[in-house]
C-alpha cells in the first residue's frame, strides 16, 4: 500500500443552525476569511488548499444535495469577462477551476454522525488511505510546513495510520476526542495510541488518559486532521449495518478505536494551531488569527 495520500474526504453537510440566519443565504462552507495571503476565500477553499499541500490530488465533499450546486459553481472558474480582464484575477479565477477539477460529492442524506458521513464517500475512497479534514476548522501552521504536510510526513515515516493531536485543558474534556499511548522513541511529537476517548468525563479521563509529560490538567485531543488506511471503511460499514452507534450516530473515533485494536495508530501533536468557524463567537476569532497572521495584520479589527 501506498504511503502517500492522494485522496481527501470533508464533510461539510452540517445545517450550520449555529450561524444562522446567515447561514440561509450562503452556505457555510463558503463564508469568506480574509486568508494569510491577503485574498478573500471562502471556508472550503482554504480546507482543499490545505490538503492540497499535502500531496492530496482529489477532494471529496460530504454534503448535503441542496450544497453541491453553489459550492459546485463556485469551483468552475466561470466569471465575468471584467473579471477575466484583470491579471490577478483571471488568475484566481483559473485557480478556482483547478481546484474544481480535482473536486467530487458524496451525498450524506440524513445527519447520521461524523462517521456516517465519512462513509458515505466509501465509493470515493476505493480501498486506498485518505486524508479527513473537519468541515469547519482552519489551521495556521507554526512553521514553514501545513499542518496537512506535517501529518502526511509523519504517515510515510510510521508506516500506518495516523491522527493529529492537540493540547486541550481538562474544562474542554466534554468538547474534544482525547487520547491515551505513549511517546514515541522517534520523535517527542509522536504517541503510539493505546485508545481514543470521544469527550470523556473528567474522573475517566484522570483515570484512563493521562499521558507521561503532559502537563497536569491537560490532555491530547484530536486536532481535526487524521490519516487514515482503508481498514477503517471497512469498519465503518460493519458498524453501520450492524447499528454500532454512541450517542445515536455513528462515530468516527469509533471506528478509529477498532483500528488501533487491529492495526494499530500513531498521534502526532501538531506545530501549529486549529481554528474553528462553526460559531459565531469561534469565526470571529478565526477571523482576527487569520489577520493577525496576514498582510493586514496593523489593521484595527
Amino acid at each position: 500500500m501506498s504511503l502517500r495520500i492522494q485522496k481527501a474526504v470533508i464533510p461539510i453537510a452540517g445545517y450550520g443552525t449555529r450561524l444562522f440566519p446567515a447561514t440561509k443565504a450562503v452556505p457555510k462552507a463558503l463564508f469568506p476569511i480574509i486568508a494569510q495571503d491577503g485574498i478573500a476565500k471562502p471556508i472550503i477553499q482554504l480546507i482543499i488548499e490545505e490538503a492540497l499541500t499535502a500531496g492530496v490530488e482529489e477532494v471529496c465533499l460530504v454534503a448535503q444535495p441542496q450544497q453541491v450546486e453553489p459550492i459546485a459553481d463556485y469551483f468552475s472558474g466561470t466569471v465575468a469577462d471584467a473579471i477575466r480582464e484583470k491579471a490577478e484575477l483571471a488568475a484566481q479565477a483559473d485557480r478556482l477551476a483547478e481546484i474544481g477539477e480535482r473536486l467530487h460529492f458524496a451525498i450524506q442524506a440524513a445527519p447520521e454522525g461524523f462517521g456516517h458521513a465519512i462513509y458515505c464517500a466509501k465509493d470515493f475512497a476505493a480501498g486506498e488511505p485518505v486524508m479527513i479534514l473537519l468541515g469547519d476548522h482552519l489551521y495556521i501552521s507554526e512553521s514553514n510546513v501545513s499542518c496537512a504536510k506535517q501529518l502526511a510526513d509523519v504517515y510515510a515515516q510510521v508506516g500506518q495510520s495516523v491522527t493529529s493531536l492537540d493540547l486541550c485543558h481538562e474544562s474542554e474534556l466534554s468538547l474534544n476526542g482525547i487520547v491515551h499511548g505513549s511517546p514515541s522513541p522517534e520523535s517527542p511529537r509522536i504517541f503510539t495510541l493505546a485508545q481514543i476517548s470521544e469527550k470523556p468525563t473528567v474522573e475517566f479521563a484522570q483515570e484512563h488518559l493521562r499521558i507521561e509529560g503532559v502537563p497536569d490538567q491537560q490532555y491530547l485531543c484530536n486536532f481535526g486532521i487524521d490519516l487514515l488506511n482503508p481498514l477503517l471503511f471497512d469498519i465503518l460499514d460493519y458498524n453501520y449495518r450492524h447499528r454500532i452507534v454512541t450517542h445515536g450516530e455513528i462515530q468516527l473515533r469509533d471506528a478509529m478505536s477498532e483500528m488501533i485494536k487491529r492495526e494499530g495508530m500513531s498521534g502526532y501533536r501538531v506545530a501549529g494551531k486549529r481554528y474553528d468557524t462553526g460559531n459565531p463567537q469561534d469565526l470571529l476569532k478565526t477571523v482576527n488569527a487569520f489577520g493577525l497572521h496576514g498582510p493586514y495584520r496593523n489593521v484595527l479589527i
